[in-house]
């Protein structure tokens, strides 16, 4: 099974984050789901 490198996977969360604040309707609670998920990145 392939693995995701650092870069593969902190771009998968970006895009996840996008997503949320995006599709949440609330814009304070989008801004915080997505800090989340941002504070989740992999550091280089």
């Amino acid at each position: 099974m392939d693995e995701m490198s650092s870069a593969e996977l902190n771009q998968y969360l970006e895009n996840i984050a996008k997503l949320i604040e995006l599709s949440v309707k609330d814009a304070e609670a989008a801004e915080q789901a997505a800090k989340i998920v941002r504070d989740s990145k992999v550091k280089a």
